[in-house]
């Protein structure tokens, strides 16, 4: 189950998908199921994400196209873009910036 929801996850929320009007309804499907895999909170000025799934261990490329398929179904369902830390066992692992874009950290 969990791998069904992560592909979903990538595919309605690829890059080539993200540049067309956002599916709020399947953004709203994949929020709900991606609670499974990690935690979110506003903390000050930014939206911190921490996975429970164990995301340090996928590539890299895989681990970038997850917190930016995470950052495009917020953006859809926020309305716009905003700041996104993402952490993995209290460690900072990744950014979504509406300034700077979406990197990883090492």
């Amino acid at each position: 189950m969990k791998y069904v929801i992560l592909l979903l996850f990538a595919l309605i929320f690829s890059p080539q998908v993200a540049a067309a009007p956002c599916n709020r309804d399947a953004a709203q499907d994949v929020q709900f199921g991606i609670r499974e895999f990690a935690s979110w909170r506003i903390e000050g000025d930014h939206l911190a994400v921490h996975w429970t799934y164990a995301i340090e261990k996928l590539p890299e490329a895989k681990r970038l196209k997850m917190i930016t398929a995470y950052a495009d179904m917020d953006a859809c369902l926020r309305g716009s873009a905003f700041e996104i830390m993402f952490y993995r066992k209290g460690k900072l692992m990744g950014i979504a910036s509406p300034v700077s874009g979406v990197r990883l950290v090492k």
